[in-house]
């Protein structure tokens, strides 16, 4: 496997595009995201009971939309590397699956609720 495991799920072109906006990443910002991305899962973990449909939905799938395009930075191709590496958690090296997967249940909720 590569040094940098995710890698693999990028096209030549959408890993290019990553490696210039590595300069718009810092330690801060990735420790904001991070915090970012943990509230957002509670949120959406708190509301599996509700319809994905509804306007918690709405909004929770505008936060997740909004994380996810801090990385992409609207690029398809981005886009595209980062659901296939998602599509394939089952596959991830055992550190990356601990740290970076979601719960299907969350997945499947959050899908529903960006529809």
């Amino acid at each position: 496997m590569e040094p940098d495991w995710s890698t693999q799920y990028y096209s030549p072109e959408a890993k290019t595009k990553l490696e210039e906006r590595k300069h718009l990443w810092s330690p801060e910002l990735q420790e904001r995201v991070s915090a970012q991305w943990n509230e957002l899962f509670r949120d959406v973990e708190a509301a599996l009971g509700e319809d994905p449909a509804g306007t918690t939905g709405k909004a929770l799938a505008a936060r997740w939309k909004a994380l996810v395009g801090e990385f992409t930075g609207g690029d398809p191709g981005i886009q595209a590397g980062l659901n296939q590496m998602y599509r394939d958690q089952g596959n991830w090296p055992e550190p990356q699956k601990s740290s970076y997967a979601v719960r299907p249940e969350v997945m499947a909720w959050i899908m529903q609720a960006m529809r």
